[in-house]
Formats: C-alpha cells, sequence, structure tokens
C-alpha cells in the first residue's frame, strides 16, 4: 500500500501538512519473565531514513532519553511528514528490541532491532510496514513536551494529556472532545497544539457530550501543573457540538473561558438563540475542513457571524487556529 494511501487511513482526515512535534510518554523498561533486572534501551538521538516502495527515503529521527533512574522517553520524528511523527503512552525493550507505540492511533507503531549503534525495523501503519535503518549521532535532543493517560470520571475509557514539558510559565489549556469520526485526527491536532506549548486533554472519540464530563475535564486541566488557571478552554468536534449551549447551561459552576467547535452541523432551531448568545459574549470559533458542505458554513455563519467561522484545508486552518488561540 502506498505510504501516502497509509497515511490517510491512519489519520481518518488528510492532515499531512500539519506540523508537529512528538515526544513520547512517560515509560519504565520493564522486567523479563524470568523476573530478571529489566534491560534498558540506549540513549541517544539517532537518524537516518524510512523507506516505502516506489518514493524516495524520507529522513527519519529517533530521541531516547533517561531523564531519571527507571523512567524513559522517546520521540519519533519524520520532517517530510510531519503527521506521523508521533508520541505514544507505550515503551518496551526486550531482548534488543524497542517498540513504541501511538496513543489513540494503535495501527501506528515502531518496532527496532539494536544492532550496535543501529537501530532497525520498520515503521507500521495499519496492515503496511515500511523499514528504517538508523545511527547514533550523538546525545538525545530534549523533549518539547509528555503524554499520559488520565482517568476522567463520565468518560468510558481514559483520556491522553499533552502537556509542555517546560511548566515554568502557565498557559493556554484546552479539553478537545472529537466525534468518533474524527478521532483518530486527534492525536495529530494534539500533537500540532502541544509543540505551540498548550496543554491539551484529548478525551475518548464520541458523538455526544454530558456536562459532568465536560466539568472534570476542565477541572483537572486547572489542577494540571503549567495550565493557567483562566485560560482553559474547550473543543468540541461533530454532532455534540450542535448541542454545546445546553451542556453549558447546566454547567454553570464550570464554564470554559474559551469555545472551538468543529465540523458543526446546523444546530437545532431550539438552541439558536443560545448559540447567539454565546457567540455575543465572544472567545467563539467554528472550525470546518475543507470537505464539509459549504451550506453548514454557510449557515454556521449567519449564525455566529462571519468572523467567527474558519474553512480552510487542513496546513491553513491549523494555522489560523494556533492564532486565535494566542489571542485567547
Amino acid at each position: 500500500m502506498p505510504l501516502s494511501l497509509s497515511i490517510c487511513r491512519t489519520l481518518g482526515r488528510p492532515w499531512l501538512l500539519l506540523g508537529l512535534l512528538a515526544s513520547l510518554a512517560a515509560c519504565q523498561a520493564r522486567p523479563d519473565a524470568a523476573g530478571a533486572a529489566p534491560a534498558t534501551p540506549p540513549t541517544g538521538h539517532f537518524a537516518g531514513t524510512v523507506q516505502a516502495p516506489g518514493q524516495p527515503a524520507l529522513r527519519a529521527v529517533l530521541e531516547v532519553r533517561h531523564p531519571r533512574p527507571g523512567h524513559y522517553e522517546a520521540e519519533l520524528v519524520l520532517p517530510e511528514q510531519p503527521a506521523l511523527s508521533f508520541v505514544a503512552d507505550s515503551l518496551t525493550f526486550t531482548r534488543d528490541t524497542l517498540r513504541l507505540a501511538r496513543p489513540g492511533q494503535p495501527g501506528q507503531q515502531l518496532t527496532l532491532a539494536r544492532q550496535g549503534n543501529f537501530w532497525g525495523g520498520t515503521l507500521g501503519l495499519d496492515s503496511a510496514r515500511y523499514p528504517l535503518l538508523l545511527v547514533r549521532r550523538g546525545e538525545p535532543e530534549p523533549a518539547v513536551y509528555r503524554v499520559r493517560r488520565d482517568a476522567i470520571a463520565s468518560t468510558d475509557a481514559p483520556a491522553l494529556l499533552f502537556s509542555p514539558a517546560d511548566e515554568s510559565l502557565p498557559g493556554l489549556a484546552l479539553a478537545y472532545f472529537p466525534s468518533t469520526a474524527d478521532g483518530p485526527a486527534g492525536p495529530v491536532w494534539a500533537d500540532a497544539l502541544a509543540r505551540q506549548g498548550h496543554t491539551v486533554l484529548l478525551l475518548p472519540p464520541a458523538d455526544s457530550l454530558s456536562a459532568p464530563a465536560l466539568a472534570n475535564a476542565l477541572a483537572l486541566l486547572r489542577r494540571t501543573a503549567g495550565v493557567d488557571t483562566a485560560r482553559v478552554g474547550a473543543w468540541v468536534n461533530g454532532p455534540a457540538a450542535g448541542l454545546l449551549p445546553l451542556v453549558l447551561a447546566e454547567n454553570t459552576a464550570s464554564r470554559p473561558s474559551f469555545v472551538v467547535v468543529q465540523n458543526m452541523p446546523a444546530p437545532l432551531i431550539a438552541v439558536r438563540r443560545d448559540w447567539q448568545a454565546l457567540a455575543q459574549r465572544g472567545h467563539l470559533l467554528a472550525v470546518y475542513d475543507a470537505s464539509q458542505p459549504r451550506a453548514a458554513v454557510a449557515q454556521a455563519r449567519a449564525l455566529l457571524g462571519a468572523r467567527r467561522v474558519r474553512q480552510a484545508p487542513a496546513g491553513a486552518l491549523r494555522s489560523q487556529l494556533i492564532t486565535w488561540l494566542r489571542e485567547q
């Protein structure tokens, strides 16, 4: 399968222009079955290539870090295909084989075998496998951000928290509720925003949203180190976005400081006045993928105001959203 087609299947949307850098969650080397001391992966900055059939080789970089005893981090970067740079929440190293997996996208995995100063193996994208060869070039680069899993009450599965490695300056944070249709693109958006220094709580994909789930997500972000508690917002995708005013009405004690809705269907007549009131208070942005019907975008502009609605290809939409978030 061509690499480009595998990328589309992995992400679920053409987010190939998203410029993002990934870092791996905190992981510990695991002991072997006999209970011996856990093997430790070699650390460093490893550079090389990944090869797709019939295409030029792509540059690849692997950072493996050991910030403190028993704690390892890693980062895979493909500069020419940044949407494939990923953060993972699992790292295993046994019998000189390193395995990394991308959270939220179980079909994307990296498997490498150590051969002296070299790593050789494959990058898996669903059913396709692409060979990599990396060689150690020096010490690892510092982490940009980290990711961990967090349990959120009133949700069906753990959430993923993407947070900057540097927590010295309080920054913006948002709870991202993807739809089931756009769920595979969630980690890509989270990576892109974390690269800008934002904290992102990525919730499990769903087509509905409850007031308790929203309140619990916002509360977790406000307790997170490095977060400015006055700049904590919500981002809701797909069908759940249309009923967001009703959820906010039940959640008056813990309201987001700003709201982003993505690919929102035409709101029901019963909540249109609520949407207009929300728009008048400001700090609201509606974004639509380039593939969304123009009629839906036109309805949103008529309801919320043209300056609060954006539709663009992936790269441009990312840039517009990042610029808007800086103003919040």
